[in-house]
């Protein structure tokens, strides 16, 4: 393990890699009772790794589940200390099946389903949940269409499905992520069937019986793709990336009405490749996380701090060494904890996590170029 503490005007940043003998991606990060809990997955072996952390992110103890070995687990979420894992396996070659998964925190398996939709192919690329079942957002391809449809579905905590719903058109569209507004469900992702331009970010707000109550997109001349959306000040803002506005990938926020109507579109230009990952709502701010391009050699951990206008505020990069990818944030005594990966010369990537002090995200101007 290399572990890095280093004081960045105008944050704090404490850090730990952990390189272990495979490639490994990071899924999720929780704080349970013991401190922080990081899920990962092997990329080659598929195994799913439990990575207990101190409270300076050391390893304490790894659990590996290595009689579960999906193809790849996207989205996890913790519910009264059980993790709830969703990803795709394959029943055959080349066709992928939604597979979700219960575990206990020690790793032992207590329920797993692999859901076949005959002459489909599906997965899931992201979850939420509530006392009424689970709720999966992904992609549904009829293997006589040829293209995917971006696809959400409903299960009960028995793993049996209680809906599904589809919307698509003449070419690949998909759900990246679904959110909870209210009692609502709002799924955001990709289509090229209904686009002015390559690819336009997708938007749709379900009821929670599945009942679409719009159905929106919004993008330009080149690809666009929404990656996260949040509710926020009564309003809707939808996280994306596009190429459509600069010549290089950069992030575009849209500030939408509950009824899913347009206010403003946010522009974030950093000046080079901005991919975001995701953003959260603290206090008065959005905070978007991501990576941008350092013009030289890199990709770099980024947190943007957004006023309730949609302005950018503050801009916090944290230079380290190698390639960074950011999977996600978690707030926790103060502190944004990101975690993702990092490349490595020897094993070609580790999981990482880092922390950046709230305060100083959030209001240190002096960061902006």
């Amino acid at each position: 393990m290399r572990t890095v503490v280093l004081l960045l005007l105008p944050a704090v940043l404490v850090g730990s890699s952990i390189p272990l003998v495979n490639q490994e991606r990071s899924i999720g990060l929780f704080m349970i009772d013991g401190g922080p809990l990081l899920i990962a997955q092997e990329d080659d072996g598929k195994e799913i790794l439990l990575i207990f952390l101190s409270e300076t992110f050391e390893p304490s103890r790894i659990v590996r589940l290595a009689h579960v070995r999906p193809d790849r687990i996207n989205d996890v979420a913790l519910f009264d200390d059980e993790l709830i894992l969703v990803g795709h396996s394959s029943i055959r070659p080349n066709q992928r099946s939604v597979y979700v998964c219960l575990i206990d925190l020690d790793g032992n398996v207590l329920k797993q389903k692999l859901l076949n939709f005959p002459g489909a192919e599906t997965w899931a690329e992201a979850l939420v949940l509530d006392k009424e079942g689970i709720y999966l957002a992904g992609g549904y391809n009829t293997l006589k269409k040829g293209w995917f449809d971006a696809f959400l579905l409903k299960l009960d905590w028995n793993f049996e499905v209680v809906w599904s719903r589809t919307t698509g058109g003449l070419s690949d569209d998909w759900f990246h992520r679904v959110k909870r507004v209210d009692s609502q469900l709002l799924c955001v992702g990709s289509t090229e069937s209904k686009t002015k331009g390559k690819a336009d970010m997708l938007i749709v707000l379900y009821d929670e019986n599945g009942r679409k109550i719009f159905e929106t997109s919004f993008g330009g001349t080149d690809w666009d793709k929404a990656i996260d959306a949040l509710e926020f000040n009564d309003r809707i803002f939808v996280l994306g990336w596009t190429n459509s506005h600069t010549p290089y990938r950069s992030g575009l926020l849209l500030e939408m009405s509950l009824g899913g109507k347009l206010i403003k579109e946010h522009l974030l230009d950093l000046g080079s490749d901005f991919s975001p990952s995701g953003l959260l709502a603290i206090e008065d701010w959005i905070i978007v996380y991501g990576v941008v391009w350092n013009r030289e050699t890199r990709f770099d951990p980024v947190m943007l701090a957004i006023n309730r206008d949609g302005s950018l505020h503050n801009k916090n990069i944290v230079p380290l060494s190698n390639d960074q990818t950011v999977r996600g944030v978690v707030l926790w005594a103060g502190q944004i904890l990101i975690h993702g990966e990092s490349d490595n010369p020897i094993t070609g990537k580790d999981v990482f996590v880092l922390s950046l002090e709230i305060e100083s995200v959030l209001m240190n101007v002096s960061g902006l170029d």
